[in-house]
């Protein structure tokens, strides 16, 4: 079995307002997590992105170099923390409320060219073959269907939203050939864990006297307890109590195929 794993953390981007804090700390912990405390994933297997590396052109490199080879019984992990958003759709057929949920890496601008949306992942991981155990962990707000505010006084928690972005204009009758549409209609092949609903903000608050992701932090204490035993739909609603528990307003969510197995493939 082969493992591969891609791991992208944000914290700063180019207008200071949409700073974050906990973002390179996720991937971090998780990084620790799946090569340290349980040795799955080979150190040598795994790449991080953070904030200027992680620009649109390097995720999609790097996507690509994670999924490129892929064979039954392997296994891959791509985690990504930072800002998320909603821009116009390009595919008014399959969406009704008008509007793609997508990533903004650290050039995004409110362009086309620089934001990554959901459609491009879903056509992205199309060709992952069914016998690979691939995750895909989003820490980002309007994470559901993927498939943070002005910056605060210090200690406040933030939102992984982006602001200041001016969307152009874009035709919805020219969506780009590369995205066919039964790979954008057919459910992942993997297992999407997402820190919020599509309408919701993720959390960038301190705990414990450190910054991270709400989500990813109460994500890996769950498999830490729990992950070798329990299905990761279990998990997040597991997780889901802890977010509620200590005051976070969003419902972390599960879709893909792989929702009903163990984080680690057995």
């Amino acid at each position: 079995m082969n493992t591969k794993a891609l791991l992208v953390g944000i914290n700063k981007y180019p207008d200071p307002r949409n700073s974050l804090r906990g973002c390179i700390n996720d991937i971090l912990d998780m990084e620790y997590f799946i090569s340290d405390k349980n040795k799955v994933y080979n150190k040598q297997n795994i790449k991080k992105l953070t904030d200027q590396q992680a620009t649109k052109k390097g995720i999609m490199d790097q996507v690509k170099w994670l999924i490129d080879g892929a064979q039954d019984d392997d296994q891959l992990l791509f985690h990504y923390s930072g800002h998320g958003a909603q821009a116009p759709t390009l595919h008014s057929a399959i969406e009704k409320d008008g509007l793609d949920e997508i990533i903004c890496p650290y050039d995004f601008n409110g362009s086309n060219e620089t934001m990554f949306r959901d459609k491009e992942f879903a056509s992205l991981f199309a060709g992952i073959p069914k016998g690979v155990h691939f995750v895909w962990i989003s820490d980002s707000c309007h994470a559901e269907d993927l498939s943070r505010d002005p910056k605060l006084e210090q200690e406040t928690n933030l939102f992984r939203n982006f602001i200041g972005a001016h969307y152009e204009k874009t035709n919805i009758q020219q969506a780009p050939s590369t995205h066919n549409i039964s790979n954008l209609t057919t459910p992942l092949n993997g297992a999407l864990l997402s820190a919020c609903e599509s309408d919701q903000l993720s959390t960038d608050a301190k705990i414990n006297n450190r910054f991270n992701g709400a989500f990813t932090h109460y994500l890996i204490q769950n498999l830490i307890a729990y992950g070798n035993t329990k299905p990761m739909e279990l998990i997040v609603k597991l997780v889901n109590v802890d977010l509620k528990q200590n005051g976070y307003d969003q419902d972390a969510q599960t879709e893909g195929s792989l929702i009903h197995k163990t984080f680690f493939k057995p």
